[in-house]
């Protein structure tokens, strides 16, 4: 049997402005659970902002690299967005880097624009019809990358009280942290992780099951 392949697209490093960690470290975990080599990518750009994760503050002045930052969970190992290319699989983890450095999402929820090197590697991987992952935030990220490629991708972000996927052109489906919900057509796989209340091995269990669900396509 041939390993699978996946790639991660991280967004710096911290939840507040980039990825969150416990959803990377967790994903990670669970795809080399069954066997599955994971290489990270993240795009070479200023973060939009750097927030103290203490006192929640954006510290005025402080300048850091999304991919400098995201080869802190990668270990160094980790290259540039752009040169990103179709594995067996694609795995976004959320945080709000996700919001604010892979989309535009934290500032609009209107005319919504996906950082032009993630939408191109989403597209090429819908195009070759692999399994794509969203978690936490990035499913939103997700449906609009695919709008007027896709109609009615389902995706879950927990409960989505506010209609942010159905405004976006999707379908949403409501789920627990320890859930994930499939779009077995469009071959999309998404769970909620922290935008639900759960602990940490709830949070896994969520992206366990997203991931399974995607080595079954």
């Amino acid at each position: 049997m041939n390993e699978k392949s996946a790639a991660m697209v991280l967004s710096g490093c911290g939840h507040m402005d980039g990825t969150e960690i416990r959803e990377a470290v967790l994903a990670l975990l669970a795809l080399e659970k069954h066997k599955v080599k994971v290489k990270f990518f993240a795009p070479d750009i200023e973060q939009k902002e750097v927030i103290n994760h203490i006192t929640k503050d954006a510290l005025a002045g402080e300048k850091r690299n999304v991919l400098l930052e995201a080869a802190r969970i990668a270990r160094g190992d980790i290259e540039d967005l752009k040169k990103a290319k179709v594995f067996d699989m694609l795995v976004i983890p959320g945080g709000y880097g996700a919001a604010k450095n892979l989309s535009n999402f934290a500032v609009s929820q209107e005319n919504v624009s996906i950082l032009p090197e993630l939408q191109n590697l989403i597209l090429e991987f819908f195009k070759a019809k692999k399994p794509i992952g969203a978690i936490c935030i990035s499913p939103a990220v997700l449906v609009a990358a695919l709008k007027g490629h896709a109609h009615d991708v389902e995706v879950t972000i927990g409960d989505d009280s506010d209609g942010l996927i159905e405004k976006l052109g999707g379908r949403h489906i409501k789920c627990s942290a320890h859930q994930s919900a499939a779009d077995s057509k469009h071959k999309i796989f998404s769970c909620p992780a922290y935008m639900q209340d759960g602990d940490v091995y709830q949070i896994y269990l969520g992206i366990e099951n997203m991931i399974e669900s995607m080595l079954k396509c």
